[in-house]
């Protein structure tokens, strides 16, 4: 179910020029078209068009172009997984009669076949943002294209009464949605990650013992709700800028999980608080989301997985410190929540960081949440 008015009150986490995606369409699923598109403009041009942190981030579109002399001179891509298509891919999911756009990269060196399946990380965008934007600011499929996995974008749609793109973070009951105006079966975006996985290992060769959750702040916050949902099918997990372990949180099973959040953010602090100012009609629930401390939420965690109960503090260096509790369920893994002294709401490594900074605050270089995130993600499997 949809918490209308949480998602609603999360900042935009990056914002950037948009892109159309041209399409060649061709059948993934009963429910799912896939379509083909051209490169995205390069990092540079997607953060020249970043609006004000707080602003609506309606996207605008700009259509890239090829002549079809251009499209027939493409050189064949041999793929082990039948049938897909090297570089960009749309898919459009439809979930409970809600249309969910995916943008989904197959690198060149991609190995998934279906006698070998490959994993696939999944990273979902921030309040107002959008998948493009998304995999813009992480540099993901830069990633992916040298270690030949495959990436997936979604766009989370607008909630009601909003242009805000978002995603579900299951915060207000039933009779809280209704009071509201809302139709609380409209949307359902934990079984739009199950149709989405289900999707990949069908008609992608992903690996389902494989698969990467990862976000940034509404994303975040979202990757942390499906440990606690979805366990059985997230193999490991990166939440940045945005994490809360709710009180019912209870995984079918343990996952891995890191977390970044600098101590400067101002849109979901670090310490909680903050001087937000919340809509009159919002739920004591929403409130809550931004009260609650980093640090705690990530200890809660750390108990859940049954890990020691104090961490390890490892001073990385003089921006970087490392909490990691080990020994976590049965000592099968350690998780670690690395604190960013003076970080905003950023992404830690993006090369946008610089650009972003008068936005969303300080970014820093010591730690990579996407480089080092799939290094730790990649070592653990279902």
């Amino acid at each position: 179910m949809m918490a209308v008015l949480a998602v609603g009150l999360l900042a935009a986490s990056c914002s950037g020029q948009g892109d159309e995606e041209q399409t060649a369409s061709s059948s993934a699923t009963s429910s799912a078209s896939v379509a083909t598109t051209t490169q995205p403009p390069t990092a540079a041009e997607a953060s020249a068009a970043a609006p004000a942190e707080g602003t609506d981030t309606e996207t605008d579109t700009e259509t890239d172009t090829e002549t079809g002399t251009d499209a027939e001179s493409r050189q064949a891509v041999a793929l082990g997984c039948p049938g897909l298509t090297a570089g960009l891919n749309q898919l459009e999911l439809e979930v409970q009669g809600v249309s969910y756009d995916v943008r989904i990269h197959v690198p060149e060196a991609y190995e998934g076949s279906p006698d070998a399946p490959a994993p696939v990380v999944i990273n979902w965008h921030g309040l107002g943002s959008d998948g493009f934007q998304q995999a813009t600011y992480s540099a993901y499929e830069t990633l992916a294209d040298t270690e030949g996995f495959l990436t997936v974008h979604p766009t989370g749609p607008p909630i009601p009464g909003s242009d805000q793109n978002a995603w579900d973070l299951g915060l207000l009951t039933t009779e809280q949605m209704t009071d509201l105006g809302v139709d609380p079966g409209a949307r359902d975006d934990l079984a739009m990650a199950g149709e989405l996985i289900d999707a990949l290992v069908a008609d992608w060769c992903v690996d389902p013992g494989r698969v990467y959750s990862t976000g940034l702040s509404n994303g975040g916050f979202f990757t942390g709700r499906l440990i606690c949902e979805m366990g059985d099918r997230i193999a490991a997990a990166v939440a940045v800028a945005g994490l809360t372990h709710p009180d019912d949180c209870d995984p079918s099973a343990a996952v891995p999980l890191l977390a970044y959040h600098g101590t400067d953010d101002a849109v979901v602090p670090y310490e909680g608080g903050g001087d937000r100012e919340l809509p009159p009609q919002a739920p004591p629930e929403v409130a809550a989301l931004f009260d609650q401390t980093i640090f705690d939420e990530f200890a809660q965690f750390a108990a859940t997985f049954g890990c020691a109960a104090d961490p390890v503090v490892d001073n990385q260096s003089a921006e970087v410190t490392a909490y990691r509790y080990e020994g976590c369920d049965s000592d099968r893994f350690a998780i670690t929540l690395f604190e960013i002294d003076g970080g905003g709401h950023t992404w830690p490594g993006s090369a946008l960081g610089l650009v972003l900074a008068p936005l969303l605050g300080e970014t820093t270089y010591d730690v990579d949440a996407t480089i080092d995130g799939w290094a730790y993600m990649s070592q653990f499997s279902r």
